[in-house]
């Protein structure tokens, strides 16, 4: 299976809702980093963190979090990036940013996210409490 099949597959479970399908594609060790000045900047290690981390993320947001477009996969010997457009509501108003998420893969299975902001101060804004 290819890096981008398995965050793909990951992806697809874990929007879907079936939760148990995404926590499978995440290594034991997975680690989740994210950036910026808001209530999910740290680092998550472990799928309970991690799906812990994804939860925080809908709730703050009223459950409006949304992935709109997978603008573009990259493919790599041991990782996989995507560039995504994304949006929330805060307070009513839509926000759309993008964002780079690299994944990194070993053995099969998700070893590591890193997320990158595209514009930092729109996360940061939707993203604190």
């Amino acid at each position: 299976m290819k890096n981008t099949e398995i965050a793909q597959a990951y992806l697809n479970a874990a929007y879907s809702g079936d939760i148990e399908n995404a926590k499978s594609l995440l290594a034991d060790d997975i680690t989740l980093v994210m950036g910026g000045n808001n209530e999910l900047s740290g680092t998550y290690v472990g799928p309970a963190k991690f799906m812990e981390g994804f939860g925080k993320m809908l709730e703050i947001t009223n459950n409006t979090y949304q992935m709109k477009e997978q603008i573009e996969w990259l493919e790599g010997k041991n990782r996989c990036i995507l560039i995504t457009e994304e949006q929330a509501e805060k307070n009513g108003e839509a926000h759309t940013f993008k964002r780079v998420v690299d994944y990194q893969i070993k053995d099969g299975k998700i070893k590591a996210i890193q997320l990158y902001e595209g514009n930092p101060e729109i996360t940061d804004n939707v993203f604190k409490s």
